[in-house]
């Protein structure tokens, strides 16, 4: 049981970073933490998976525009890897490595 109640911490730590607010307010309204725990795994595997395709979408638009997105789609691809890590172990430390590299292939691809 602590295993568990150790994610589900890092999991609404987690969520309340990347998962909008009423989705949030909805899952509070649960009374089991174990369904809570498993509500916040799947919004947050969502808005990982959400916020990649965006950006993913953003980059095939800029390479069709003649951009040279080869370092991008490394380090996209390394993000891909990342957040599949992050889907087996929800540690808060992954998450802030994940959010770095998001931040950063933002930043690249404004140059």
């Amino acid at each position: 049981m602590k295993k568990r109640m150790s994610n589900y911490s890092n999991l609404r730590y987690v969520a309340k970073k990347i998962v909008d607010k009423n989705t949030l307010k909805k899952i509070e309204t649960v009374s089991d933490i174990y369904e809570k725990e498993l509500l916040y795994e799947y919004t947050v595997k969502s808005a990982f998976e959400l916020k990649y395709a965006q950006l993913k979408e953003k980059i095939e638009m800029d390479e069709k525009r003649g951009k040279d997105v080869f370092i991008i789609k490394t380090k996209m691809y390394l993000l891909g890897s990342r957040v599949h890590f992050f889907n087996a172990s929800f540690q808060k430390e992954d998450f802030k490595k994940i959010m770095i590299m998001f931040k950063e292939i933002e930043k690249e691809m404004k140059h």
